[in-house]
């Protein structure tokens, strides 16, 4: 009930405000680039950095992840955060948003993938069929950002 509330009390101030403020409060001076993380992510591991770019899709069932364009077209990172202390309004599709966070790695086994991509398939409503599902090592390797704050415009 509590999260709910909060979910929607979210949701109004981003429909009546120009930004919206989520989690903690931004601080880092410099920014980083999302295609500097994927050349680099080593040097970038569980260190705090500031991402910008467009939010072009956000988790339809609880708002606790989106995805962040880069300064590379056709390149997106995840900004994943814990459920229920940040919520993504779906409204913030297509808008701009500036996130703080830690850069994590994801190291997953075949299974795991192939679950990771059934479930993403089923958050966005379509089909999965394993049997057509190649992985490659960037399924099984991933690298996001664990979102502490973000600023949507």
């Amino acid at each position: 009930m509590v999260k709910r509330l909060l979910f929607f009390i979210t949701l109004l101030s981003f429909i009546f405000a120009d930004e919206i403020k989520l989690g903690k409060e931004l601080h880092l001076d410099s920014t980083t680039t999302v295609s500097a993380l994927f050349d680099n992510p080593k040097a970038y591991l569980g260190k705090p950095v500031k991402i910008t770019g467009t939010i072009v899709d956000v988790c339809a069932h609880k708002g606790c992840w989106i995805e962040v364009s880069s300064d590379r077209p056709y390149e997106t990172i995840q900004v994943k955060v814990d459920d229920g202390v940040i919520v993504f309004p779906l409204t913030s599709k297509g808008k701009n948003v500036v996130v703080e966070g830690k850069l994590e790695k994801l190291s997953l086994t075949d299974e795991q993938a192939l679950s990771m991509k059934k479930h993403e398939a089923e958050e966005k409503g379509k089909e999965f069929h394993e049997e057509n599902c190649n992985l490659t090592e960037s399924d099984k390797t991933i690298y996001r950002l664990r979102g502490l704050g973000a600023l949507i415009k």
